[in-house]
């Protein structure tokens, strides 16, 4: 069974992600059941993916979470015998973004769906709860891989978009491996963004032109692309038909 006790003290470079749910304040205004609905399904999803992910003492690399209203600060951590703490860059990107997959595509396919943004920092972090008294709990989270990531979600160099998952490629500098995973990340300036809700890495540009053709009917319209797109299919051209014509659904609404 998973340590049941608060999460242990932690420093090293590791990778951390910054969650939140789009449109959340938007949602308060409008329906607040559905709001409180959303925030039961988020934190319902984050405590499954942390269950299922550290299951077992053997488990070397941990998926950590600290959750406050629609935000989430997601890391990993590591600790063996022989004092290692730092997160290997090709092991964690690939248990992160295999995890932030899983979400993902639970949120959108809630009995209330909903979409989130994430973005992703690789770098130093320092993480211990400190001593709790009546009324506060503190959580102590520090580190240069925290300030990015959360800066990287406020920033406007581009803003992010309702669904997009970035990486800063900053701190990475590495060679990605030649696998399903990883080939649904694309380079764009300095990021990658990850392509979650795609099964092949050709529908890549097909689902760009979708987005871009999805955001007069913002929110409605992109859950039921990203639900399409994470349908299981061996044909991606079956899917690039369904897209295009999504898309030329739209230019006619326009015209």
């Amino acid at each position: 069974m998973p340590n049941r006790e608060l999460m242990p003290k932690y420093e090293g470079n590791t990778y951390v992600g910054y969650l939140d749910i789009s449109g959340f304040k938007q949602m308060m205004s409008d329906n607040r059941k559905k709001a409180e609905c959303v925030l039961d399904g988020f934190y319902g999803t984050i405590y499954d993916n942390v269950y299922r992910a550290n299951f077992g003492d053997s488990t070397r690399v941990k998926f950590n979470a600290v959750v406050v209203s629609d935000c989430a600060v997601l890391f990993l951590s590591r600790q063996d015998s022989a004092g290692r703490n730092d997160v290997d860059k090709i092991e964690g990107l690939s248990i992160i973004l295999e995890i932030i997959k899983n979400m993902n595509r639970t949120f959108i396919n809630h009995h209330y769906p909903f979409i989130t943004t994430c973005s992703i920092a690789y770098g130093q972090l320092h993480y211990e709860n400190r001593k709790e008294i009546d009324y506060i709990r503190k959580n102590c989270i520090r580190g240069q891989a925290y300030i990015d990531a959360f800066s990287d979600s406020e920033s406007n160099e581009p803003r992010m978009q309702p669904g997009e998952c970035r990486i800063l490629k900053k701190s990475l500098k590495i060679a990605l491996p030649d696998n399903r995973l990883f080939s649904l990340l694309k380079s764009k300036g300095k990021h990658y963004y990850f392509y979650w809700m795609l099964q092949d890495e050709r529908n890549i540009n097909n689902y760009e032109l979708s987005y871009k053709g999805t955001k007069e009917n913002m929110y409605d319209s992109l859950v039921r692309l990203m639900q399409d797109s994470c349908r299981p299919t061996n044909q991606p051209d079956r899917l690039n038909q369904k897209l295009k014509a999504r898309k030329k659904i739209h230019r006619t609404r326009l015209a």
